[in-house]
């Protein structure tokens, strides 16, 4: 508990194979930095522990959750293995992420989207979204998750109800109109 941070990486990791069985993980996640602006030594110590694990076959992909655009852009920079994947709690208040997503996707980092749901409650109840459900003959979750996939955004959802599951995998059979994706994004804008 009082090594360094590169060696509590190392342990953890080690620890976590030990656990699943293997001698790989597909992905491993920098969960947030430490600090609210920019990124501390214990970041990027965390960090080069990860690309070295990384470099040496332990797992196929490294990721980070939680980043600022700034974090984001100083850690692509400055990182020798650049992060396959982000994965961020997302607001329909903050532009769904765009300039996070902007900034991604001529880098080939997927944008990983979280809490589309819990985190953006008031937005189910916005008239524009009311209308697209109902031209859809869908439920806001499906709106809002098949929004995501038109932006190329990867929804996460952690829900463990098997109509849940159904319903969220449902977002594949439709597709929603430029315009209508317009609105959705733009919805906390005036």
């Amino acid at each position: 508990e009082n090594a360094p941070v590169d060696e509590q990486v190392r342990q953890s990791f080690a620890s976590s194979l030990d656990h699943l069985g293997t001698d790989y993980v597909d992905s491993h996640v920098l969960h947030g930095p430490t600090v609210r602006d920019g990124l501390a030594p214990a970041d990027w110590q965390a960090w080069r522990a990860m690309e070295e694990i990384h470099q040496s076959g332990g797992t196929r992909l490294l990721g980070v959750s939680n980043m600022t655009l700034a974090q984001l852009t100083a850690l692509c920079a400055d990182a020798d293995v650049q992060p396959h994947f982000i994965q961020n709690r997302c607001y329909a208040a903050r532009l769904w992420d765009k300039p996070i997503r902007d900034f991604c996707r001529p880098r080939g980092i997927v944008y990983q989207g979280f809490s589309l749901l819990t985190g953006n409650r008031q937005i189910a109840k916005h008239p524009k979204l009311v209308a697209i459900a109902k031209r859809h003959g869908r439920d806001m979750s499906q709106i809002i998750f098949r929004f995501a996939l038109e932006v190329g955004m990867i929804p996460l959802t952690g829900t463990s109800n098997p109509d849940h599951m159904k319903a969220d995998l449902e977002v594949f059979n439709f597709e929603l109109a430029a315009d209508e994706v317009a609105a959705i994004e733009n919805l906390s804008v005036g």
